[in-house]
């Protein structure tokens, strides 16, 4: 476990298997913010090269203050892992809001992306993501994290995952709840999220991408993927039948198999 200053806050990560001489993969979290989102990814990845993760500003180890969060900010902290790592460049994958950091990555900061996948993420927050994030803050003031926790997770994962898998969601939203930040810190990182619009840039993106989705992902549905991939010279898109906007944590070694692949094919 490391700790680095980024932009006056401190920022929590780990380096799985740091010997390896190949190019590291950073795994980067959605909204949650948390390392362990990737825990059916890490593991295996590490086996074969350097894996960097780490808690979003706000979010598990790093420290939460408030008035310091924009998806600019969270791509400056993947910047400051890799000076405080000595790493030069890193293939990126990342989730949702993780996707939105490559985004900036990609744009900002392209000598340190080796490849970008960007996966059920959006270019832009449009009239449907700010109704569901606006409703997300109004049920966090209103109600409390708990009710915030329970009206969100049925629509992160697939229906049918959901109930195949009911009792460990029951856990998972139990983890959640105990481990979620202040809500004044949730509501300002749910204000950063709303207030991504990278839309008009994508055509300037010059680094390998693939933007990977579910068909049924209700948080960013599928049209967010095939437009980011249509706009970004050279993108590959690859949508899954299903698996919800959790579709990574449903078809774990297609998803696996599927950016190994797409890794391999950029080292």
């Amino acid at each position: 476990m490391a700790t680095v200053e980024s932009g006056g806050v401190e920022i929590s990560y780990e380096i799985l298997n740091p010997d390896s001489s190949k190019v590291p993969i950073f795994f980067i979290a959605g909204l949650g913010g948390t390392r362990g989102s990737f825990a059916n990814q890490s593991p295996v990845f590490a086996e074969d090269r350097p894996v960097v993760l780490h808690d979003h500003r706000g979010t598990g180890e790093s420290a939460k203050p408030l008035g310091v969060y924009t998806v600019e900010n969270m791509a400056a902290d993947i910047v400051a892992i890799m000076d405080d790592a000595g790493i030069a460049t890193a293939h990126m994958v990342g989730t949702s809001t993780g996707g939105a950091i490559i985004q900036i990555l990609c744009l900002d900061h392209a000598a340190r992306v080796q490849s970008a996948s960007i996966c059920c993420s959006w270019p832009k927050s449009d009239a449907y993501f700010l109704r569901q994030f606006e409703m997300r803050k109004r049920v966090l003031a209103e109600m409390g994290v708990e009710a915030l926790t329970l009206m969100t997770t049925p629509a992160l994962n697939d229906p049918k995952f959901f109930t195949d898998n009911y009792q460990q969601m029951v856990e998972t939203e139990k983890m959640m709840i105990a481990t979620a930040p202040p809500p004044e810190v949730a509501a300002q990182r749910i204000d950063a999220i709303m207030a991504h619009d990278q839309i008009d840039r994508l055509g300037d993106i010059a680094v390998p991408v693939i933007v990977v989705c579910a068909k049924n992902d209700a948080v960013t549905p599928p049209y967010n993927s095939v437009e980011m991939a249509e706009r970004i010279p050279g993108a590959e898109l690859k949508l899954y039948e299903d698996g919800g906007h959790f579709f990574f944590m449903v078809h774990v070694d297609r998803f696996n198999a599927d950016i190994a692949d797409f890794i391999a094919r950029h080292e």
